[in-house]
């Protein structure tokens, strides 16, 4: 049985597994396997049962219902690769303007694309309001939201690419990884080590803070 509002992750010996029960009643699941980059040949070669099959072999020696969850489920992706973006160059050119996984997107391991893009948001529209009294000033307040961004996502772009290599160590790397997971958790990863990623705080009315 799974806790309800909890996200259950398994660090398998060949994948990784995550799952979440819904209030409906329902549980969406993924598997990352530590495998070379699939091809456009190989997906369209495969059929949704061979890749179900395969991640159910890949979880059934596995703690934890993740194979029962794979055979019994529906597979709404499949095959895919997920990538990181760290750095483009440059994200304004005159009035145009990226914002969120268009300018910077993290791997999903990080847990903070559509945080990021909420903050960009904020800071682009704190930034338009201050520094561009007239429709000629705006490049220049893009220019500023940009500056004021970069550091920060592309930070958290890395902390996601980590994240998603230790999660698909493949078997050998996993033993090594086991042995270390409860000291990770108790004393470097931790709410004040990752507080520089969740904590950030952006105030959009200064006159109003207390």
């Amino acid at each position: 049985m799974l806790r309800p509002e909890a996200w259950h992750f398994v660090f398998g010996a060949r994948a990784f597994f995550g799952a979440h029960p819904t209030p409906d009643g329902d549980v969406v699941w993924f598997v990352n396997v530590p495998e070379p980059e699939i091809t456009r040949e190989r997906r369209a070669a495969t059929s949704p049962e061979e890749w179900q099959g395969r991640l159910v072999d890949l979880l059934r020696a596995d703690a934890g219902p993740g194979a029962e969850l794979v055979a019994a489920g529906t597979l709404e992706l499949a095959g895919d690769n997920t990538y990181d973006l760290p750095h483009v160059p440059h994200w304004t050119r005159d009035r145009l303007v990226l914002v969120g996984d268009a300018a910077h997107a993290p791997s999903p391991s990080s847990g903070q694309g559509a945080s990021m893009a909420l903050e960009d948001a904020v800071v682009l529209a704190t930034s338009v309001r201050d520094q561009a009294p007239t429709p000629a000033d705006l490049p220049k307040a893009l220019r500023a939201y940009e500056q004021a961004r970069r550091a920060r996502v592309e930070r958290i772009v890395k902390a996601g690419a980590r994240s998603s290599s230790s999660k698909t160590l493949g078997p050998v790397g996993r033993r090594f990884q086991e042995a270390a997971m409860s000291v990770v958790f108790r004393y470097l990863v931790t709410d004040r080590s990752t507080a520089w990623m969740t904590g950030s705080r952006l105030i959009w009315d200064r006159d109003r803070v207390a």
